[in-house]
C-alpha cells in the first residue's frame, strides 16, 4: 500500500487538535502553516512529533477503501489507544458524515469488534464494549 496525503489537508484544517511551533490548532482554527487543499507550507521542516509521526487511519489501514480518504469523505479517522482501550475516532471535517461512510464504519465495527467513537452533525456517538461505553460517557465532554 502506497498512500499519501497529496492535496488532502483535513487533519490540519481545524478539525483535530495540536500545536505546531507554538501555534495551536483546533476545531474552527486551522494550523498556522496549512494551505488548505494544497498542503503544508513547512512540509520539509515540519515537526516530528505533531506532524511527521501523525498518520490518519486512511494512510495506514489498508482495509479502509480508497474512497474513504478524508478529502473525499470529509471525515478524519484516527486510531486512538488510551486507558487500555483501542478505538476509532471519526471526526466530521467540514460536512455532515454521509450515510455511506457511517454504514462502512458500522460494518467495520461489527466485522472487527473494534470500539468506535464517531461524530454526526457535531454530536458524539459511540459503539463498543460495555467498559468502553462507560469510559467514553465520562470523557465525551472533553471532545
Amino acid at each position: 500500500m502506497n498512500r499519501n496525503c497529496n492535496d488532502c489537508t483535513k487533519c490540519c484544517e481545524g478539525w483535530t487538535k495540536g500545536n505546531v511551533r507554538g501555534h495551536d490548532y483546533y476545531r474552527g482554527k486551522p494550523c498556522h502553516f496549512v494551505k488548505i487543499n494544497i498542503g503544508c507550507s513547512i512540509y520539509k521542516d515540519r515537526p516530528k512529533k505533531q506532524c511527521q509521526d501523525y498518520n490518519c487511519e486512511w494512510l495506514v489501514n489498508k482495509e479502509l477503501p480508497e474512497w474513504m480518504k478524508p478529502s473525499y469523505t470529509h471525515v478524519v479517522i484516527n486510531q486512538i489507544e488510551e486507558n487500555n482501550f483501542i478505538y476509532l475516532k471519526c471526526i466530521e471535517a467540514g460536512k455532515k458524515m454521509s450515510v455511506n461512510v457511517l454504514n462502512w464504519l458500522f460494518l467495520y465495527y461489527i466485522n472487527n469488534n473494534i470500539n468506535l467513537l464517531y461524530q454526526i452533525d457535531g454530536g458524539w456517538h459511540w459503539l463498543g464494549s460495555k467498559d468502553f461505553v462507560n469510559y467514553i460517557k465520562e470523557r465525551v465532554k472533553q471532545f
